[in-house]
Protein backbone atom coordinates (compact mmCIF):
# COMPACT_ATOMS: atom_id res chain seq x y z
CA UNK A 1 0.00 0.00 0.00
CA UNK A 2 2.84 2.34 0.89
CA UNK A 3 4.56 1.59 -2.42
CA UNK A 4 1.34 2.40 -4.30
CA UNK A 5 1.06 5.75 -2.54
CA UNK A 6 4.67 6.59 -3.40
CA UNK A 7 4.06 5.66 -7.04
CA UNK A 8 0.91 7.79 -7.16
CA UNK A 9 2.77 10.80 -5.74
CA UNK A 10 5.59 10.33 -8.26
CA UNK A 11 3.16 10.16 -11.19
CA UNK A 12 1.36 13.28 -9.98
CA UNK A 13 4.61 15.25 -9.66
CA UNK A 14 5.75 14.07 -13.11
CA UNK A 15 2.44 15.07 -14.69
CA UNK A 16 2.60 18.54 -13.16
CA UNK A 17 6.22 19.03 -14.28
CA UNK A 18 5.42 17.78 -17.80
CA UNK A 19 2.45 20.13 -18.04
CA UNK A 20 4.65 23.01 -16.91
CA UNK A 21 7.26 22.15 -19.57
CA UNK A 22 4.56 22.19 -22.25
CA UNK A 23 3.26 25.51 -20.93
CA UNK A 24 6.75 27.03 -21.03
CA UNK A 25 7.24 25.75 -24.59
CA UNK A 26 3.92 27.25 -25.61
CA UNK A 27 4.90 30.59 -24.14
CA UNK A 28 8.23 30.44 -25.93
CA UNK A 29 6.87 29.57 -29.36
CA UNK A 30 3.53 31.39 -29.27
CA UNK A 31 1.13 30.26 -31.98
CA UNK A 32 3.78 28.60 -34.10
CA UNK A 33 2.88 28.00 -37.71
CA UNK A 34 3.39 24.54 -39.16
CA UNK A 35 6.48 24.23 -41.34
CA UNK A 36 5.77 23.90 -45.08
CA UNK A 37 6.27 20.69 -47.00
CA UNK A 38 9.54 20.46 -48.92
CA UNK A 39 7.78 19.80 -52.23
CA UNK A 40 5.88 23.06 -51.80
CA UNK A 41 9.18 24.86 -51.32
CA UNK A 42 10.62 23.22 -54.43
CA UNK A 43 7.75 24.57 -56.50
CA UNK A 44 8.31 28.04 -55.04
CA UNK A 45 11.87 27.93 -56.36
CA UNK A 46 10.55 26.84 -59.75
CA UNK A 47 8.20 29.83 -59.84
CA UNK A 48 11.15 32.15 -59.26
CA UNK A 49 13.11 30.96 -62.29
CA UNK A 50 12.88 34.33 -64.04
CA UNK A 51 15.08 35.78 -61.30
CA UNK A 52 18.02 34.44 -63.30
CA UNK A 53 17.42 36.86 -66.17
CA UNK A 54 15.36 39.63 -64.54
CA UNK A 55 16.86 40.33 -61.12
CA UNK A 56 20.12 41.51 -59.68
CA UNK A 57 21.80 38.89 -57.48
CA UNK A 58 22.46 39.42 -53.77
CA UNK A 59 25.97 39.27 -52.36
CA UNK A 60 26.70 37.05 -49.39
CA UNK A 61 27.39 39.86 -46.91
CA UNK A 62 23.95 41.36 -47.48
CA UNK A 63 22.37 37.95 -46.82
CA UNK A 64 24.14 37.53 -43.49
CA UNK A 65 23.28 41.08 -42.46
CA UNK A 66 19.60 40.60 -43.31
CA UNK A 67 19.46 37.39 -41.24
CA UNK A 68 21.14 39.09 -38.29
CA UNK A 69 18.71 42.02 -38.44
CA UNK A 70 15.77 39.63 -38.60
CA UNK A 71 16.97 37.65 -35.58
CA UNK A 72 17.47 40.87 -33.61
CA UNK A 73 13.92 41.97 -34.37
CA UNK A 74 12.17 38.67 -33.60
CA UNK A 75 9.11 38.99 -31.35
CA UNK A 76 9.00 37.34 -27.94
CA UNK A 77 6.52 34.73 -29.18
CA UNK A 78 8.61 33.09 -31.87
CA UNK A 79 7.38 30.74 -34.55
CA UNK A 80 8.89 27.29 -35.04
CA UNK A 81 10.85 28.61 -38.02
CA UNK A 82 12.19 31.51 -35.92
CA UNK A 83 13.43 29.15 -33.22
CA UNK A 84 15.11 26.93 -35.82
CA UNK A 85 16.77 29.95 -37.42
CA UNK A 86 18.16 31.13 -34.09
CA UNK A 87 19.44 27.66 -33.29
CA UNK A 88 21.04 27.14 -36.71
CA UNK A 89 22.26 30.67 -37.45
CA UNK A 90 25.98 29.94 -36.96
CA UNK A 91 26.18 27.00 -39.44
CA UNK A 92 23.82 28.81 -41.83
CA UNK A 93 26.04 31.89 -41.75
CA UNK A 94 29.04 29.64 -42.36
CA UNK A 95 27.34 28.15 -45.41
CA UNK A 96 26.73 31.49 -47.10
CA UNK A 97 30.18 32.82 -46.29
CA UNK A 98 31.93 29.63 -47.37
CA UNK A 99 30.03 28.31 -50.38
CA UNK A 100 31.48 30.88 -52.77
CA UNK A 101 34.95 29.58 -51.93
CA UNK A 102 33.92 25.95 -52.38
CA UNK A 103 32.24 26.44 -55.76
CA UNK A 104 34.09 27.14 -58.96
CA UNK A 105 31.37 29.22 -60.64
CA UNK A 106 28.84 30.33 -58.00
CA UNK A 107 29.39 33.67 -56.33
CA UNK A 108 25.96 35.20 -55.86
CA UNK A 109 22.43 34.35 -54.75
CA UNK A 110 18.95 34.90 -56.18
CA UNK A 111 15.84 35.18 -54.04
CA UNK A 112 12.84 37.37 -53.28
CA UNK A 113 12.16 37.03 -49.54
CA UNK A 114 14.87 34.77 -48.08
CA UNK A 115 17.43 32.32 -49.52
CA UNK A 116 16.55 29.52 -47.07
CA UNK A 117 13.54 27.78 -45.58
CA UNK A 118 12.96 25.23 -42.85
CA UNK A 119 10.43 22.65 -43.99
CA UNK A 120 9.36 19.03 -43.63
CA UNK A 121 10.52 16.13 -45.80
CA UNK A 122 7.52 13.83 -46.41
CA UNK A 123 5.86 15.56 -43.43
CA UNK A 124 8.02 13.54 -41.03
CA UNK A 125 11.63 14.79 -41.04
CA UNK A 126 12.95 18.30 -40.52
CA UNK A 127 14.81 19.65 -43.53
CA UNK A 128 16.62 22.82 -44.54
CA UNK A 129 16.10 24.13 -48.05
CA UNK A 130 18.72 26.45 -49.55
CA UNK A 131 17.43 27.56 -52.91
CA UNK A 132 19.21 30.66 -54.07
CA UNK A 133 22.65 29.73 -55.44
CA UNK A 134 23.35 31.27 -58.85
CA UNK A 135 25.53 29.39 -61.30
CA UNK A 136 27.96 31.35 -63.45
CA UNK A 137 27.64 32.48 -67.06
CA UNK A 138 24.87 30.84 -69.13
CA UNK A 139 25.69 27.56 -70.85
CA UNK A 140 25.47 27.23 -74.64
CA UNK A 141 23.39 24.46 -76.20
CA UNK A 142 25.26 25.08 -79.43
CA UNK A 143 28.40 23.67 -77.82
CA UNK A 144 27.08 20.94 -75.53
CA UNK A 145 24.01 18.82 -74.91
CA UNK A 146 21.46 19.61 -72.23
CA UNK A 147 22.52 16.43 -70.40
CA UNK A 148 26.12 17.68 -70.36
CA UNK A 149 24.96 21.05 -69.05
CA UNK A 150 23.10 19.42 -66.15
CA UNK A 151 26.23 17.45 -65.29
CA UNK A 152 28.37 20.60 -65.34
CA UNK A 153 25.93 22.53 -63.16
CA UNK A 154 25.92 19.61 -60.74
CA UNK A 155 29.68 18.99 -60.59
CA UNK A 156 30.90 22.61 -60.81
CA UNK A 157 28.33 24.34 -58.67
CA UNK A 158 25.89 22.22 -56.67
CA UNK A 159 28.07 19.40 -55.34
CA UNK A 160 31.01 21.65 -54.35
CA UNK A 161 28.60 23.88 -52.41
CA UNK A 162 27.76 20.94 -50.14
CA UNK A 163 31.20 21.26 -48.53
CA UNK A 164 30.01 24.52 -46.95
CA UNK A 165 27.42 22.61 -44.90
CA UNK A 166 30.10 21.10 -42.68
CA UNK A 167 29.11 23.00 -39.51
CA UNK A 168 25.58 21.60 -39.37
CA UNK A 169 25.24 18.86 -36.78
CA UNK A 170 23.04 15.85 -37.34
CA UNK A 171 20.24 15.86 -34.80
CA UNK A 172 16.73 17.11 -35.40
CA UNK A 173 17.79 18.32 -38.87
CA UNK A 174 17.69 15.23 -41.10
CA UNK A 175 17.65 16.45 -44.71
CA UNK A 176 19.13 19.30 -46.72
CA UNK A 177 17.92 20.41 -50.15
CA UNK A 178 20.05 22.71 -52.29
CA UNK A 179 19.02 24.38 -55.56
CA UNK A 180 21.11 26.22 -58.11
CA UNK A 181 19.77 28.44 -60.86
CA UNK A 182 21.50 28.34 -64.23
CA UNK A 183 20.76 29.62 -67.71
CA UNK A 184 21.06 28.19 -71.24
CA UNK A 185 21.49 29.93 -74.56
CA UNK A 186 20.94 28.21 -77.88
CA UNK A 187 23.20 29.38 -80.69
CA UNK A 188 22.32 26.52 -83.03
CA UNK A 189 21.09 27.37 -86.49
CA UNK A 190 17.33 27.48 -86.61
CA UNK A 191 16.95 27.64 -82.82
CA UNK A 192 14.26 30.05 -81.56
CA UNK A 193 15.58 33.44 -80.44
CA UNK A 194 14.35 33.22 -76.87
CA UNK A 195 17.43 34.56 -75.12
CA UNK A 196 18.62 32.89 -71.95
CA UNK A 197 16.33 30.13 -70.67
CA UNK A 198 16.53 29.59 -66.88
CA UNK A 199 16.61 26.24 -65.08
CA UNK A 200 16.66 25.14 -61.46
CA UNK A 201 18.66 22.05 -60.43
CA UNK A 202 17.93 20.65 -56.97
CA UNK A 203 19.51 17.96 -54.81
CA UNK A 204 17.72 16.51 -51.76
CA UNK A 205 19.83 14.31 -49.49
CA UNK A 206 20.23 13.19 -45.91
CA UNK A 207 22.47 15.52 -43.93
CA UNK A 208 24.52 12.53 -42.78
CA UNK A 209 25.21 11.54 -46.42
CA UNK A 210 26.17 15.12 -47.31
CA UNK A 211 28.61 15.28 -44.42
CA UNK A 212 30.19 11.96 -45.43
CA UNK A 213 30.49 13.19 -49.01
CA UNK A 214 32.06 16.49 -47.94
CA UNK A 215 34.55 14.55 -45.77
CA UNK A 216 35.51 12.31 -48.68
CA UNK A 217 34.03 9.18 -47.09
CA UNK A 218 31.64 8.51 -49.99
CA UNK A 219 31.84 9.44 -53.66
CA UNK A 220 29.40 11.59 -55.61
CA UNK A 221 27.98 8.35 -57.02
CA UNK A 222 27.37 7.08 -53.50
CA UNK A 223 25.72 10.35 -52.52
CA UNK A 224 23.47 10.46 -55.58
CA UNK A 225 22.43 6.81 -55.13
CA UNK A 226 20.45 7.79 -52.01
CA UNK A 227 19.52 11.32 -53.06
CA UNK A 228 16.79 12.93 -55.15
CA UNK A 229 17.69 15.25 -58.04
CA UNK A 230 15.15 17.49 -59.73
CA UNK A 231 15.32 19.74 -62.77
CA UNK A 232 12.76 22.50 -63.28
CA UNK A 233 12.07 24.81 -66.19
CA UNK A 234 9.31 27.40 -66.35
CA UNK A 235 6.69 24.78 -67.18
CA UNK A 236 7.31 21.85 -64.86
CA UNK A 237 9.68 20.01 -62.54
CA UNK A 238 10.83 16.44 -63.04
CA UNK A 239 13.00 14.02 -61.13
CA UNK A 240 16.23 12.99 -62.85
CA UNK A 241 17.99 9.65 -62.92
CA UNK A 242 21.70 10.44 -63.07
CA UNK A 243 23.00 6.88 -62.78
Amino acid sequence: MKNLMVLAIFLFVYAVAHAQDKSNLSKQTGKAEALPNLQTCLHTAQHNLRLFTESQPNDVNSIVKEIELYIDSMPKNKTTADLLLSKNFAPLRHFFLTTTNKTSVAAEFLYTVAPYNFCMYNDTALSLYLWAVKDGEPYNLGKMTDKRIVKLALTNCLLPSLAALDEFKEGELKYVALSVYYGCKDSREGAPKTGTVPYCLTLVARLSDIQQYAAGLITDKGLLANAEVYLADEEDMRRLNLE
